[in-house]
């Protein structure tokens, strides 16, 4: 195995074709007879959030100093890589949306154990496009508040997916017959946060940070392809003012610590009413005249193969490979307690496909994502008629 490497899956290819049919499936079981559709996971939103990407001046060649002595890369090999390049190219502001929502299929109370996800739009990048955007001018970069991705592969993937075809106690099966991906989603749900705005997100899989000259776009998936370098992302919850130190977890109060006890009764709510403590705390939070929330935006390095791309239940650890800090995400007083905004959010198109080709997805789960949510998304606006239309930053919502 070598680094910055990805290795194609055994009949990658075939499972591309299926997976790519049952979604269409999946949304018919979900949607196909409702006039709206929602996503086929994340499927309740919170809100939609305006908010300010700030790409740093940082020290390249400090950050390639340190990789140096973690890796084994030669003169050469360090001197191809350059880091200042596609969103990272320059110190420039952008305007973001941030869609927060919760990651199961379905919409369920907030207590109920899930991941947490915040879908980041970049608004005004210019440069070459992957083939695969829907956009012209915005770059996706999806993360989840944990560091890893349940499933390990894209067989195993078809093998859940087919689970989640047939019934709930079709998945507990599943879970039960691979106890890594049940330990795996374990840890994906089991954080309550307090606030989705002081909470940590990962992008689980990784990401080129340039293409080699000879790049062919026909190779991943059947043949090993390498890049210059392969990162992850992270958003990390900081205090706004200097030195902007890291903010501690917090869990949602109330939330009972033992599995067995009712969520709901310990919160002293009704379990037949809906809980949307999540959306309520984004709108209380940010109503508040000196609201300002931060985060540090981090890029963090393939260093060894043993950190793996392809297998994205793999955690890169960070004592080994440190996130390194290129630019801070900002969220300010707004109030967001309309509709019309909560529409937005819900109808906003992200893939990490949607963006420049400097930042190409890796990894077998991605390679599949290419496939899988333009499917999603065009069966989501289809049925509701719904012409789409890029986001430029400038939408005000009354």
């Amino acid at each position: 195995m070598k680094l910055f490497t990805e290795y194609p899956e055994k009949e990658e290819q075939k499972y591309y074709e299926i997976l790519a049919a049952k979604a269409k499936v999946k949304m018919d079981k979900l949607y196909g007879n409702q006039e709206q559709a929602k996503r086929d996971t994340h499927a309740k939103t919170h809100a939609a959030v305006k908010g300010t990407l700030e790409i740093f001046n940082f020290d390249e060649d400090k950050i390639k100093r340190e990789l140096a002595q973690r890796t084994q890369l030669t003169e050469a090999e360090l001197k191809g890589i350059s880091l200042k390049q596609g969103l990272l190219a320059e110190a420039k502001s952008y305007p973001v949306w941030l869609r927060f929502a919760n990651g199961r299929t379905s919409v369920e109370p907030d207590y109920v154990n899930d991941g947490r996800s915040m879908s980041v739009k970049v608004m005004g990048v210019v440069g070459e496009r992957l083939p695969q955007s829907h956009e012209l001018h915005t770059q996706d970069i999806i993360v989840q508040n944990c560091p890893r991705f349940p499933v390990k592969t894209i067989k195993y993937y078809y093998s859940f997916f087919n689970a989640t075809l047939e019934s709930e106690q079709a998945v507990l099966w599943w879970l039960l017959t691979h106890p890594q991906q049940f330990l795996a989603l374990r840890e994906t749900i089991s954080r309550s946060p307090k606030s989705l705005l002081t909470e940590r997100y990962w992008s689980m899989s990784a990401y080129a940070l340039g293409l080699k000259p000879d790049f062919d776009p026909s190779q991943p998936g059947r043949v090993p392809v390498d890049y210059p370098v392969v990162i992850k992302y992270a958003f990390t919850p900081v205090y706004c003012q200097s030195p902007h130190q890291t903010i501690p977890y917090q869990s949602r109060p109330g939330m009972p610590k033992l599995p067995f006890i009712s969520p709901a009764k310990s919160l002293g709510l009704d379990e037949n009413q809906p809980d949307n403590y999540y959306r309520n705390e984004l709108i209380q939070n940010l109503a508040q005249p000196d609201a300002h929330y931060c985060w540090d935006f981090g890029i963090q390095f393939q260093i060894n193969p043993k950190m793996s791309i392809d297998d994205v239940t793999i955690t890169w650890g960070e004592e080994e490979s440190p996130f390194w800090t290129v630019g801070r995400l900002s969220v300010q007083h707004q109030l967001i307690n309309f509709e019309k905004q909560k529409d937005f959010g819900e109808n906003l198109r992200f893939s990490s496909w949607n963006g420049l080709a400097v930042h190409r997805p890796v990894g077998a789960i991605n390679r599949l994502r290419a496939r899988v949510y333009p499917i999603v998304a065009e069966y989501r606006h289809q049925k509701q008629g719904l012409h789409y239309q890029e986001p430029t930053g400038a939408e005000e919502f009354k």
